[in-house]
């Protein structure tokens, strides 16, 4: 009777193993995606940072501008080409602020997170910085 008893509790601490451990293992999956999606937001502030500054020499946009976002969202593993840039106004004088933003849908990595959260998450930086482009006269 004693031996029954012990093998009814050893199938229930066994039960109760695979239950919690699932639970366990989707929380590291979830730390482990939000790791990256941080990140994925650290390289876009960064991007968005150089982009702005680089607006402010050139007076708005410009292609170096557009380039060297691209290339920081390559270094960072992010793809360039998903990445939507906009600097505002798109030829700015002395002086006059300009901005610039990027957008960029995070693909979420883990097939199991994606059933439970959306497929992308909207990542966004954005940067206000003063004009330091003189007229060239």
């Amino acid at each position: 009777m004693a031996r029954y008893r012990w093998q009814k509790q050893r199938g229930a601490v066994a039960v109760e193993f695979v239950l919690i451990s699932g639970i366990l293992f989707l929380l590291l999956l979830m730390t482990f995606e939000i790791g990256l999606i941080l990140n994925a937001q650290l390289i876009l502030s960064s991007a968005a940072r150089e982009g702005g500054r680089q607006a402010s020499v050139d007076g708005g946009w410009s292609a170096e501008v557009e380039g060297l976002i691209d290339e920081l969202l390559a270094i960072g593993r992010l793809e360039p080409n998903r990445a939507e840039v906009t600097v505002q106004p798109h030829q700015v004088v002395y002086g006059r602020p300009v901005r610039v933003t990027i957008n960029y849908p995070y693909p979420v990595r883990s097939g199991l997170l994606r059933g439970l959260m959306a497929s992308e998450i909207p990542l966004s930086a954005e940067v206000v910085s003063r004009s330091e482009r003189l007229d060239d006269r």
